[in-house]
């Protein structure tokens, strides 16, 4: 018989193994099942994440509508005013005059418009800017527009004085109110309350629910005038943009309608920009195309020097998107990585965010566990409310709330204080109780060693969490109960380091 010769195994190398079926089918079917999940999200969140509510085709009337103003770059001396008018550009022009110390209106002086067509989705409409220089401080204007055959009201409006010594504003984040039932009532307010006592208003984005026309006409309604006579400073927001696949576009109607300075990244004119005032040099930045590689290298290189190169004694940055999110489960990766140690390291003093429509205040601290600069503020005045996470970042939360802040600042010390809007609109002849709607309230000071560091005045003011929008199946009930958990141990945990 003949003998069959085996080769001998060679050391240290296993047999092989036949690969088993069953393993197959099991990698198999994972992949499956994660491909159909990430299907069914898609389809879920399509829209979310990639559609765009539809506008309804208008016409923009010859009437002179959506008067805006805003400041130049240099706040103190500058003021641009925009409006909209027809359909066709006509010869356009803003009549301007000074009221005399006596209270006589000086010779008028006239100005030529520029103008644009602006076409969106389902419409266009003509958009026309002055720029106004070397206005006095202290000084009451009146002015007129006119449009081919169209002309405006007269309104006025007034250059601050002493703002070498103080400045005063009032900030907020998303309005974002569909309706604009709610921001109407609190616009009112506001300009009741402070139509004399602020220089002007900051947005941080998302003014209005969507890009179409029907959203403006109703952010504009809510606005009630205001924008007239009070200067107005927004960032863009996602929802200014249009969405356009994994690209964001924003709408043609906002660089037309607001103009503001031209002084920032190339590719991002008049969307990122600055404004200076003596006490501070106030920075804005689009942070919704803030996504790809030479965008964020842009705004990273104009961001520091901006910073580097301010004179001012304070720097405030106003932008959309917040670098520690309190929206539960939200996370911008780059403005954490990238952007938060840039406002830190370059001087940042007070950063004032939105998005996530819950509050939110942040602070800095030294290595020494002080209390610095800056400080980050989210904030929200709109209908839609978000559930907040709890992170131990923030030092301050709050859900389900629709606030406004006003904001002082002076040589040594800004003085910030955050407000609930009132339920009910204060009575036109009455002088509203603010201090039982105050929500937080903190002062930044200059120390003698230079360091700015926070004071926290609002230790003994109580959290507020009013989100309840979970829903009714039992996995909503689990969520609320959750919920209900994560508050009651934050203020156990607060009552026990402030002893309250």
């Amino acid at each position: 018989m003949k003998k069959v010769y085996k080769a001998p195994r060679l050391q240290g190398i296993p047999a092989r193994k036949k690969k088993s079926h069953r393993g197959r089918y099991i990698t198999l079917a994972s992949l499956l099942l994660i491909v159909s999940g990430l299907t069914a999200l898609t389809l879920v969140r399509w829209n979310a994440w990639f559609g765009n509510k539809p506008e309804a085709p208008y016409t923009t009337p010859e009437e002179i509508t959506r008067i805006t103003m805003v400041p130049g770059e240099d706040f103190s001396h500058q003021r641009v005013f925009s409006w909209r008018s027809g359909e066709q550009i006509a010869s356009s022009s803003l009549s301007l005059r000074k009221l005399s110390d006596k209270g006589d209106t000086l010779p008028e002086k006239l100005y030529p418009a520029l103008g644009s067509l602006i076409e969106s989705r389902s419409g266009k409409g003509c958009y026309y800017h002055v720029s106004l220089d070397s206005l006095e401080e202290g000084a009451t204007y009146l002015y007129q527009l006119k449009s081919g055959r169209s002309t405006s009201p007269i309104y006025s409006f007034s250059m601050p004085s002493g703002l070498q010594d103080s400045l005063r504003f009032i900030y907020m984040g998303d309005v974002q109110d569909p309706e604009g039932r709610m921001s109407k009532q609190f616009f009112q307010e506001l300009s009741q309350t402070y139509r004399d006592s602020i220089q002007f208003f900051a947005f941080a984005g998302d003014q209005i629910e969507g890009p179409t026309d029907a959203y403006w006409q109703t952010w504009y309604n809510s606005l009630s005038g205001l924008s007239t006579y009070i200067p107005i400073l927004a960032a863009p927001g996602n929802h200014e943009y249009l969405k356009r696949g994994f690209a964001r576009e924003l709408d043609a109607r906002w660089i037309p309608q607001f103009n503001y300075p031209a002084n920032g990244p190339k590719d991002y004119l008049q969307r990122s920009y600055y404004v200076d005032f003596p006490l501070v040099r106030f920075i804005i930045l689009d942070t919704t195309d803030i996504m790809w590689l030479g965008s964020i290298n842009q705004h990273k290189a104009w961001l520091k020097q901006v910073l580097s190169e301010s004179k001012q004694p304070w720097q405030v940055v106003l932008f959309h998107h917040a670098v520690d999110c309190v929206r539960e489960g939200r996370k911008n990766i780059i403005m954490h990585y990238v952007f938060k140690d840039e406002l830190i390291s370059y001087g940042a003093d007070l950063v004032l965010q939105g998005h996530d429509h819950g509050y939110a205040r942040a602070t800095t601290r030294s290595k020494d566990h002080d209390t610095i600069a800056p400080t980050f503020i989210i904030s929200s005045a709109s209908p839609k409310v978000y559930r907040n996470g709890f992170s131990s970042v923030h030092d301050r939360l709050g859900s389900g709330l629709q606030l406004y802040q006003d904001i002082t600042v002076t040589q040594n010390q800004i003085h910030y204080k955050s407000y609930r809007f009132p339920e009910e609109p204060t009575p036109r002849d009455s002088v509203p109780n603010r201090s039982q709607y105050l929500y937080d309230e903190l002062v930044l000071y200059k120390g003698k060693d230079g360091i700015i560091r926070v004071e926290d005045k609002a230790r003994s003011l109580p959290e507020l969490f009013l989100f309840n929008s979970f829903g009714t199946d039992s996995k909503a009930h689990k969520k609320a109960a959750q919920y209900a958990k994560e508050i009651q141990e934050r203020a156990a945990a607060r009552k026990s380091s402030t002893g309250r």
